[in-house]
């Protein structure tokens, strides 16, 4: 290593060695996680049971436009803004997928209706199904990447970028710089899963920070040419 450091440029050394500290720091912790005596569940079981008390929000635009996608989150806003309240009020994931499938209609006029507003007559598919999501952050919570029930809402061709949230139990962030998840959405969450389950969201961020640190390697390696 001493070697190694020695033939480096004098001023990539100290970013060089905070990186290394930052990498080694987070493979311990990495360590801790998997192999903890106490964990029972796999990672799969996990993200399953996770998924079995929670339902996500997915709206797809009809095409990749900007005049499609700037309607994709006006519909969005319409929805949440007209279930959120109601859908933070059931008490279970079983409450809220009856209060959803009760919906399906009111939310497809909702949407149709802003579509119209806006000019366009685009139709709508409205569905409660289940969906491949990748990994994504709520605030301090991180979730797996898996299949997951999900308010589906398609625009037109529904060829364009989506959208997606955790409208149950409530973490619908319009603007995610200034997201934090709500205490009552933690309470919810802790009381459907296990202590193990719940703490997986919050110790994912351990691993997506590892491979932040990978990506940051891999750049300073570009960058040095080695």
């Amino acid at each position: 290593m001493k070697l190694y450091l020695k033939n480096l440029p004098k001023a990539p050394k100290v970013p060089f060695l905070i990186f290394i500290y930052a990498l080694s720091f987070s493979m311990l912790l990495a360590g801790i996680k998997f192999f903890h005596p106490g964990k029972t569940e796999s990672p799969v079981q996990i993200q399953e049971n996770i998924a079995d008390n929670i339902i996500r929000l997915h709206v797809i635009a009809n095409s990749d436009t900007e005049n499609d996608q700037s309607l994709k989150l006006k519909v969005r806003d319409g929805i949440i803004g007209g279930i959120k309240d109601s859908v933070a009020g059931a008490s279970t994931v079983a409450g809220a997928r009856k209060l959803l499938e009760a919906q399906q209609d009111n939310i497809k006029n909702s949407a149709l209706d802003i579509i119209s507003v806006n000019g366009y007559n685009y139709p709508v598919n409205v569905s409660l199904e289940e969906r491949y999501f990748p990994v994504k952050s709520y605030g301090d919570l991180v979730f797996p990447a898996g299949n997951y029930k999900a308010l589906c809402v398609e625009i037109g061709e529904a060829k364009g970028r989506n959208w997606w949230c955790v409208l149950f139990p409530s973490l619908c962030f319009v603007d995610e710089t200034y997201a934090v998840v709500p205490d009552s959405s933690k309470e919810k969450l802790k009381e459907t899963l296990s202590d193990e389950e719940y703490e997986s969201l919050e110790q994912n961020k351990e691993e997506k920070g590892f491979f932040t640190h990978l990506a940051i390697y891999d750049w300073f390696c570009r960058k040095t040419g080695r």
